[in-house]
C-alpha cells in the first residue's frame, strides 16, 4: 500500500508541475524552472555589458505589418514587434538602434555579427548559427488560398502545388521538412509573393497569420481568398543574436522577464488591434482551460488515493486478522519442530506454554493447565529464590536420565503483566559422552608420542637391575657389592614403577571428580613423563614453581598441560627455552607456558581454540589440542590468555579459580 500511495503522490506531483509549467509557459513565456529559480534582475555587471555594447543593433524584416514595417508616409519604422524592442530597451536601459531591411539581408547582418538582436522563430537549422531568448509571444503559420480552391485543407494538400514563400522565412524551412514537391515562388516579402497570387501563378501564399491577415485586409481579399482551418503550426517568436553572445541572452532574457511581469505584449496588441490577447494565442482561455484540467485531476487523484486507500487499509486489516489467527498456530507448529524442550514460565515457574517434545517427555496432556516446572524437574528447588535464579541464568539439569542445559531468554508473553522467561533445555547427553570419548582419544594420541621417551626410561633402570644382577652372580661373596647392587636395583624398581603410575594416571579416563593436589607436584610429574621427548627435541625446561594447593579436577589439569607442551614442541621444531611458571596471585593460581617459538599470527589468534584449526600440513595435526584445552578449562572454571608475537615466542596464561584453593 505504501508503494501505491508514493507512486499516485509522484503522479500528483509530476502532473501539478506540469500544469504549472503550461501556466508559466502560456502567462510567462517560460518554463517553471526558468520562472523560480532564474535570476531576472539586472546586476551592475550587467548594466557595465550593456553600456559596452551600446547601441544594440535590431535588425528585421521592412515590410511584415502589422509585426514590422517601415511606413513610407511618417519615415518611422512601425509594428508590434518594433514598440516591444522599444520597451524592451526601456526595460534594459540602453539604445536599441533599428536597421529595417528586407528579410534575408536581416538574417545575413546577424550571422555576419552586423547586427545585435532579431526577431524569429526558433528551429534546428537556425540553432546552428543562432541563439535564442525566452518566447516574447505565440504566433501560427497559416496557408492562403482562393475560395474556388477546394483542393488545400493542411501543409500536406501543398505536395505538387505552386507556393508563394518569403525568401528566408521560417516557413520555407519547414515546408521542406515536412512536405515534398513543392513548387517555390520566392519573394523578397509578404506584399511581393500576394502578385502571383491574385495572378493565379501560385496555388498558395504560407507565412505569419498577422500579416497574411493584415494584407487580406487591406487588399479586400476577404471575399475571393480564405485562410486555411488547420494552421502549419503554433511556435513561440523569440529574439536572436549570434552565437559567441551568451551574456547577451541572460541579459535579453532578464527584460523580457520584466516586461511579461508587467503584461507589456497585452498591452502594445492592445494598441495595434483593441484586443489585450496575445496574436492568435487566446492566452486567458488557456490559462483558464489549464486551471480547470488542472483542479479537476486534483479532485480524480485524490479521490483514487482515498479509494486506494479505503481499499488497501481494509485489505491490510482482513491480512492482519488472519494473520492473528494464524500465528499463534504457525509459532507453535514452530516450535513442536524444534528438536529442544521449549517452555515459557512465570517467575513462580508456573507453565504458561510450552512445545510437543516437552508435554511429551513428561508425559503430560497438552490441555493439562497449571503445570509447575518444580514438580517436573527434582533439580530445581523454587522455594529458594537464589536457586531460581542460578538456573535462569544457565546451567546443567538432569532430566529423565539425561543431561539438559538451560538457557533463558526473558520475553513479554501475551497479556502477562510480570516478567516471563522462555527456558529452551537442549539435550547435551550424547555430546557430553562424545566429549569424553574425544578426550580420551587424544590422551591416546598423547601417550603415544610419549612412548619412545618413556620406554627409554624404563630401560635406563632396567639396564641397572641387569648389570648389577650379572655382578652380584660373579661376587656373590662381596658383602659390599652385595649391599651397594641391592641398593641400585631397588632404586631402579622405584623408578620404573613411578614412570609406569604417571603414565597409567594419565591415560585413564576422567571421573571429573575434584580433590586437593598439589599444583607443583602435578606440574613436575607432568615434565617427567615428556622429559625425554623434549631432551630429544633439544627443548630446555625451565621450573619456577610456588608451592600451592587447590581443590580441582587433576586429570583435566594434566591433559591442559600436556596439550600446551606438545603445543611449545611444534612451534620449536629445533629447539627453544621452555618455562613453566607457577605463581599464586589476588585474583589465585595462575600457569605461564612460556615458549621461545615461531610465535602466532594476529589472523590466526581467533581460531586457535576453534575445533579441528590447525597450521600443520595435512595429516600431521588433528586441530583438537587447543580446543580440548579451552573445554577442558571451562569445565574445571578456569580461563586461559594468549599473548604471542611472530618470531619472539607465545606466552598460555592459565588462570584457576580461587575458590577452589584449599
Amino acid at each position: 500500500m505504501r508503494r501505491k500511495i508514493i507512486l499516485m503522490g509522484t503522479i500528483l506531483v509530476s502532473i501539478f508541475l506540469i500544469l504549472l509549467d503550461q501556466y508559466t509557459t502560456s502567462t510567462y513565456y517560460m518554463n517553471v524552472f526558468q520562472y523560480f529559480f532564474g535570476v531576472h534582475h539586472l546586476t551592475l555587471e550587467d548594466k557595465v555589458f550593456l553600456k559596452a555594447h551600446s547601441p544594440l543593433i535590431y535588425a528585421s524584416d521592412n515590410n511584415s505589418p502589422p509585426l514590422r514595417y517601415f511606413d513610407e508616409e511618417t519615415g518611422q519604422y512601425k509594428g508590434i514587434g518594433i514598440d516591444y524592442l522599444r520597451a524592451l530597451s526601456i526595460e534594459l536601459e540602453t539604445e536599441i538602434q533599428f536597421e529595417p531591411m528586407i528579410w534575408e539581408d536581416a538574417l545575413q547582418a546577424l550571422k555576419e555579427g552586423r547586427a545585435d538582436i532579431c526577431d524569429m522563430y526558433p528551429s534546428k537549422e537556425r540553432s546552428e548559427i543562432y541563439l535564442f531568448s525566452d518566447p516574447i509571444y505565440y504566433q501560427r503559420g497559416v496557408i492562403l488560398v482562393p475560395k474556388s480552391d477546394n483542393s488545400i485543407h493542411n501543409a500536406g494538400d501543398l505536395e505538387g502545388k505552386r507556393v508563394a514563400v518569403q525568401k528566408g522565412d521560417y516557413v520555407h524551412e519547414y515546408l521542406k521538412r515536412n512536405v515534398k514537391n513543392i513548387n517555390y515562388f520566392l519573394g523578397a516579402d509578404y506584399e511581393k509573393n500576394l502578385k502571383p497570387l491574385l495572378n493565379g501563378e501560385v496555388d498558395a501564399l504560407v507565412g505569419d497569420e498577422p500579416v497574411i491577415s493584415y494584407f487580406m485586409g487591406l487588399y479586400d481579399l476577404s471575399e475571393k481568398f480564405r485562410i486555411v482551418d488547420e494552421p502549419l503550426y503554433e511556435l513561440p517568436m523569440v529574439l536572436s543574436m549570434p552565437l559567441e553572445e551568451k551574456r547577451l541572452q541572460m541579459i535579453i532574457n532578464k527584460g523580457i522577464y520584466a516586461l511579461n511581469q508587467k503584461k507589456t505584449i497585452n498591452k502594445i496588441q492592445q494598441k495595434w488591434f483593441g484586443i489585450s490577447t496575445p496574436i492568435d494565442n487566446d492566452n486567458s482561455v488557456r490559462q483558464f482551460s489549464i486551471i480547470v484540467v488542472g483542479v479537476a485531476m486534483f479532485v480524480l487523484i485524490i479521490v483514487v488515493l482515498i479509494l486506494i486507500w479505503n481499499l488497501e487499509l481494509k485489505k491490510a486489516v482482513d491480512e492482519q486478522t488472519n494473520a492473528l489467527k494464524m500465528s499463534k498456530n504457525n509459532l507453535q507448529t514452530i516450535l513442536d519442530g524444534l528438536s529442544h524442550l521449549i517452555v515459557v514460565v512465570t517467575n513462580d515457574l508456573r507453565v504458561l506454554s510450552a512445545n510437543a517434545l516437552f508435554y511429551e517427555l513428561f508425559g503430560i496432556a497438552e490441555t493439562t493447565s497449571d503445570i509447575e516446572l518444580r514438580s517436573l524437574i527434582p533439580g530445581i528447588n523454587a522455594h529458594t529464590r537464589e536457586q531460581w535464579l542460578v538456573l535462569r541464568e544457565g546451567n546443567e539439569q538432569i532430566i529423565k536420565g539425561r543431561t539438559f542445559w538451560v538457557m533463558p531468554y526473558h520475553i513479554q508473553y501475551e497479556d502477562q503483566l510480570e516478567e516471563t522467561t522462555l527456558l529452551m533445555f537442549e539435550d547435551v547427553t550424547d555430546r557430553k559422552v562424545n566429549e569424553a570419548n574425544l578426550l580420551h582419544d587424544n590422551k591416546m594420541a598423547a601417550i603415544g608420542q610419549l612412548a619412545t621417551g618413556v620406554a627409554h626410561e624404563i630401560r635406563n633402570p632396567l639396564g641397572l637391575i641387569r648389570n648389577y644382577a650379572f655382578l652380584l652372580k660373579r661376587n656373590h661373596k662381596d658383602e659390599n657389592l652385595i649391599t651397594q647392587s641391592l641398593s641400585v636395583i631397588e632404586e631402579s624398581v622405584d623408578k620404573a614403577s613411578s614412570i609406569i603410575d604417571n603414565l597409567l594416571n594419565f591415560s585413564r579416563l576422567s571421573d571429573d571428580s575434584a580433590h586437593l593436589i598439589h599444583l607443583k607436584s602435578v606440574i613436575e610429574n607432568v615434565i617427567q613423563l615428556n622429559e625425554k621427548l623434549m631432551s630429544k627435541s633439544h627443548m630446555n625446561c625451565q621450573l619456577i614453581l610456588e608451592d600451592i594447593e587447590i581443590n580441582i579436577q587433576e586429570e583435566s589439569l594434566k591433559h591442559i598441560l600436556i596439550n600446551l607442551i606438545n603445543n611449545a614442541l611444534d612451534a620449536m621444531p629445533h629447539g627453544g627455552q621452555l618455562t613453566i611458571w607457577l605463581k599464586n596471585g589476588a585474583a589465585g593460581p595462575s600457569i605461564h607456558v612460556i615458549d621461545t617459538g615461531i610465535g602466532i599470527e594476529e589472523s590466526t589468534k581467533a581460531k586457535l581454540f576453534d575445533p579441528f584449526f590447525t597450521t600443520k600440513e595435512v595429516g600431521e595435526g588433528t586441530g583438537l589440542g587447543l580446543y580440548i584445552v579451552y573445554n577442558e578449562l571451562h569445565k574445571i572454571g578456569g580461563k586461559i590468555e594468549v599473548k604471542s608475537k611472530v618470531g619472539k615466542g607465545t606466552i598460555f596464561k592459565i588462570h584457576l579459580k580461587k575458590d577452589n584453593e584449599a
